[in-house]
């Protein structure tokens, strides 16, 4: 798992230290377009050589972190809807990790817009990868459902055409949910349920107003971190990373 120290140097290496290196330098910067709420700032710059010497060392050590083969998986992975291999994989990794937590926790759930790469190719797997698949900083976070809302949960996926889950199964008809499974038995409207998810989700992200005021549970487990732990346990165990559709979400008759 990332330390907070890892990740910091982390980040220094993906944003602060390119832009660092260009504030540092002696002609003037000047931020000349905004786009969809980011700056650019204009890189017609001479770079610092000094401050490259001192940058490298904390370079160097990120690089060997971010290059390190946390594990394999020998089929390609690919993010699709309804259901994909890469967004199974993302969901049980969720969900195991929240159960580590609370055992009762049976359902997961992630939106489709947070997986930030369309495959990732059979073979080795490095921790940098994984920062390219999850580069959010969202944590773990488990909230409590009634199985109505559970139902509400899932039209909302429905009509979004499918996001990636774990623990629970259902049809899309008419951009509608039917034939909702919680494991392998049908929803009930009268239980409570236990849904894993990220705190962006939890706080109401892609318009997810049904989850908002559900009791919670907040984490300090970072979701990319789950995904990390999922493939070096596997790896522990020589095991590939290797998910399957498994009709969680599909498409009626």
């Amino acid at each position: 798992m990332t330390t907070e120290i890892q990740r910091k140097k982390i980040w220094l290496l993906l944003i602060g230290i390119p832009l660092f290196m260009q504030l540092s330098c002696n002609r003037h910067l000047y931020l000349h377009r905004e786009k969809s709420n980011f700056y650019e700032v204009n890189a017609n710059v001479v770079a610092d050589s000094s401050m490259n010497a001192f940058l490298h060392p904390y370079k160097t050590s990120v690089d060997t972190q971010m290059k390190l083969v946390i594990g394999r998986t020998d089929i390609m992975l690919t993010k699709a809807q309804p259901e994909s291999s890469l967004g199974n994989f993302m969901a049980d990794a969720q969900l195991i990790a929240a159960q580590k937590i609370d055992k009762k926790v049976q359902l997961s759930v992630l939106n489709y817009g947070g997986i930030r790469l369309p495959y990732m190719a059979a073979g080795a797997i490095t921790k940098e990868k994984i920062y390219e698949l999850m580069p959010f900083d969202n944590r773990l976070t488990i909230v409590e459902l009634s199985g109505k809302e559970v139902a509400e949960l899932c039209q909302f996926i429905a009509a979004a055409k499918g996001w990636p889950i774990s623990g629970f199964s259902f049809k899309i008809k008419d951009q509608t949910a039917v034939d909702i499974q919680i494991g392998d038995a049908p929803l009930q409207e009268n239980l409570m349920y236990k849904l894993a998810l990220s705190d962006y989700l939890a706080n109401g992200g892609d318009k997810l107003e049904v989850v908002r005021n559900a009791k919670r549970k907040a984490t300090s487990i970072y979701i990319r971190d789950a995904l990390i732990t999922y493939i070096t346990d596997l790896t522990a165990k020589n095991q590939p990373l290797h998910p399957v559709i498994e009709n969680r979400i599909s498409y009626a008759e």
